[in-house]
């Protein structure tokens, strides 16, 4: 195990920047952000381009990483798989396509999501709809050695009336979640959040 940090926290830091203070401050490993770079949103950063993302910004990456001694663990590019509008979910799948094929250019063994919600579905329909969008994805990743993994996150803030809108948040989902060729990354302290046993959760049957 190594100790890393995701640089969606330090948004106006390039990360040539962020990858020098990091091993200088004892880290061993990143998971860079990498969300379209479309204007001031909370919680994220656009580290890598991976919309225009070749061979050369793979060898410039990997070089930098060589060179502080880092591993990139990760791209992260966290946000609603379900969106209710139809063109903005559809270039959510689009930029997660183009983090799948920047992570195998880089030989990074993970892309980071969520599953999102649909607010104005129910739970069981939302499920059905993400039965339907997933499969592509993970057979895209599988294609090129990645692993797409899911956070646990609650993000209340998606949903209305404040009900989790990130349906990835209890064991009983991850379970369902595996079935679709996901892979969880797990958060512990948002079960701490909702009151549940972080620990206990991993021993879920």
């Amino acid at each position: 195990m190594k100790l890393g940090m995701l640089t969606a926290c330090l948004p106006d830091r390039p990360l040539d920047e962020i990858a020098r203070w990091a091993a200088g401050a004892g880290y061993e490993a990143l998971e860079v952000a990498a969300w379209p770079a479309i204007g001031d949103r909370p919680f994220t950063a656009s580290h890598l381009d991976v919309a225009a993302f070749g061979e050369r910004e793979a060898d410039t990456t990997r070089a930098l990483f060589d060179e502080h001694g880092l591993t990139l663990s990760s791209l992260a590019f966290y946000d609603n798989n379900l969106h209710p509008d139809p063109a903005e979910r559809a270039a959510v799948h689009a930029h997660l396509a183009a983090c799948i094929d920047a992570a195998a250019l880089l030989g990074c063994p993970t892309v980071g999501t969520f599953v999102g919600r649909h607010p104005g579905r129910t739970v069981a329909e939302n499920l059905r709809d993400a039965e339907e969008i997933f499969p592509p994805l993970v057979e895209r990743a599988g294609e090129h050695g990645v692993k797409l993994i899911v956070e646990n996150c609650v993000m209340e803030g998606w949903h209305p009336d404040g009900y989790p809108g990130n349906l990835a948040y209890s064991p009983e989902l991850w379970e369902w979640m595996f079935s679709l060729g996901l892979y969880l990354n797990y958060d512990p302290s948002h079960l701490g959040w909702m009151g549940i046993d972080p620990v206990e959760a991993l021993r879920y049957e």
